[in-house]
């Protein structure tokens, strides 16, 4: 499910970007609450997540005869969401397969296949860039909530 362009910012705790590898980024929020977490996200079940990852649309160049001709990707891929109190280890690592998942579907290199069949430093290069996410968000929500 694509982000909510316009966000309530009044329980806005903190925002920062996780960056891939590939100049794309992700931008992440933590909120203060429950509440204001539902109203920023798209596609969760009010009062059930404690995290979630919305992501960017893909644009669709079609020609006249109606055949995609060309995919274009943003520079922001997603967002990633928590809630104040409510994280932990599990949801961030989840949070982030999301946002590694999505990370593959908008880009180009390196390609899954290349990662699944370990083609040149391609597994590596994406393992790398998970555990920096990692360390980035795990650190930075526990300055802005220690728990």
């Amino acid at each position: 499910m694509p982000y909510k362009r316009y966000k309530n910012t009044d329980k806005l705790i903190a925002k920062w970007k996780i960056r891939a590898t590939c100049k794309q980024y992700y931008d992440v929020f933590l909120w203060e609450d429950q509440k204001s977490f539902d109203e920023n996200t798209n596609d969760n079940e009010p009062e059930e997540a404690a995290g979630c990852v919305n992501y960017a649309p893909t644009m669709l160049l079609v020609s006249q005869d109606g055949t995609i001709t060309k995919k274009c990707f943003p520079k922001k891929i997603g967002e990633v969401h928590f809630i104040k109190d409510k994280w932990n280890t599990e949801i961030v690592a989840h949070e982030l397969c999301h946002a590694l998942i999505g990370r593959f579907r908008m880009n180009k290199s390196p390609k899954l296949c290349d990662m699944v069949m370990q083609t040149d430093e391609a597994e590596e290069e994406i393992c790398y860039e998970f555990g920096r996410w990692f360390d980035q968000v795990y650190r930075r929500l526990w300055k802005e909530n220690p728990l």
